[in-house]
């Protein structure tokens, strides 16, 4: 049994890799472009005094983007705010067992805001940015793709701490790796 969580443990990391690497450059390219666009807004506003009307708009729309995206990453990487008081506290099986008990909420809880947020998508369709002529649900998908992500990053941990539920000495530790590229 523990052989099956473990392949698909790898097969869900392997499609984590994927996503997470292409999160990676769409963040880069998100940060870029919103800072290019508040520089212009701050050369517009106070160097030819004309400011720019969609500016702040659209820098807070990539925001949105930046957030969604970045999550993913984030819990990938151990960035995220954790609570390790009593899970430093427990070991082998216990420990796992806790693990999996977090990670199936945290799966279940993105679940839902997968399904709240494609819905709020759904019906956000035909309303329109006050500044620029674009459906406002291009703002609201960003909800429902990170948090699919997030999900998919906790399934492939989920699967790890179940691997270690049946023998923990197979429970390798995760791999925290700042550095943008590798």
């Amino acid at each position: 049994m523990p052989d099956f969580f473990e392949r698909l443990e790898m097969l869900v990391g392997q499609v984590n890799r994927v996503v997470l690497e292409l999160f990676k450059w769409l963040l880069i390219a998100i940060l870029a472009i919103m800072t290019g666009i508040v520089v212009t807004s701050v050369f517009f506003r106070y160097v030819l005094n004309d400011a720019l009307p969609w500016s702040e708009e659209i820098a807070k729309f990539f925001m949105v983007w930046l957030t969604f995206l970045a999550a993913p990453v984030g819990l990938s990487r151990g960035a995220h705010v954790a609570i390790e008081a009593l899970s430093a506290r427990l070991s082998g099986r216990v420990n796992q067992m806790l693990q999996a008990i977090i990670f199936i909420l945290i799966i279940w809880l993105m679940v839902v805001f997968v399904d709240e947020g494609s819905f709020l998508t759904w019906n956000a369709r035909i309303q329109r940015h006050s500044t620029v002529d674009l459906s406002i649900s291009y703002v609201y998908v960003a909800m429902p793709i990170g948090c699919a992500a997030i999900a998919l990053v906790a399934l492939e941990y989920l699967l790890g701490a179940i691997k270690g539920i049946f023998d923990p000495s197979r429970v390798k530790e995760r791999q925290i790796d700042y550095p943008m590229s590798e």
